[in-house]
């Protein structure tokens, strides 16, 4: 082999070397890219899961809070109906019991008043 020849291979020898070793800087560069762009987008999937989440737990407390509110509303309607039903039974009740009342102050006066009558006519004829 000629000096010549030794000195074309050496040559070629130290392109290969070198494209080699850029070969070897792009490949962690390269890597380096891919992984950075495979975190933004982590991180884009997690900040959308996030807000998913933040906003199904707002729809939720939302719900929470005009189920709340509805049966809130419907026991105070219950409420203000038992109530009402309460009074009415209350005043009809006290309304027959006064009925009953003087029924009976009328029966007593009506037995009062036959007995003095009798006691009357006893006397009359006593006489």
């Amino acid at each position: 082999m000629s000096l010549k020849e030794l000195g074309e291979l050496l040559k070629e020898a130290h392109q290969t070397l070198d494209r080699a070793k850029e070969a070897g800087e792009r490949v962690p560069k390269e890597a380096e890219r891919t992984i950075v762009e495979a975190l933004q987008t982590l991180e884009t999937y997690i900040r959308a899961g996030e807000h998913r989440i933040e906003s199904k737990a707002q729809l939720g407390e939302q719900r929470i809070e005009s189920t709340a509110l509805a049966w809130d509303k419907h026991i105070e309607t219950k409420k203000q109906n038992a109530e009402h039903c309460l009074e009415s039974k209350i005043k009809d009740k006290t309304q027959r019991i006064e009925s009953h009342m003087q029924d009976g102050i009328m029966r007593i006066q009506q037995v009062d008043t036959k007995t003095a009558h009798e006691n009357y006519e006893r006397g009359v004829a006593g006489l």
